[in-house]
């Protein structure tokens, strides 16, 4: 990425306009891909806690099912996530302790 070119100065590292360019490219579609997880994992919670209401008045055991699928997802989104699917009591979910 970078480029050592000679200047009557002497020697010095710079980069070119392309390369930096690029770079802050890279750097916008990494913020882009960490906004969008973001975003799909609040749609995810929403429909996680939607459901969940459902399965209340139900108790359906296909909700239940998708319960459990939804979670996976959560935590796949976000590490952080746990959730106690023990459906003899309510589920505690949220972020884990460890993390701010």
């Amino acid at each position: 990425m970078f480029q050592r070119r000679v200047t009557p100065a002497g020697k010095r590292l710079s980069a070119s306009a392309p390369e930096l360019l690029e770079a802050r490219f890279r750097r916008f579609l990494k913020e882009l891909h960490t906004y969008e997880r973001h975003l799909e994992f609040q749609a995810t919670m929403d429909g996680f806690l939607d459901l969940y209401s459902t399965w209340k008045r139900t108790q359906d055991e296909f909700t239940k099912l998708r319960l459990v699928m939804l979670a996976f997802e959560l935590h796949r989104l976000d590490g952080g996530f746990e959730c106690d699917l023990d459906f003899s009591k309510e589920p505690g979910c949220g972020k884990s302790s460890s993390e701010t």
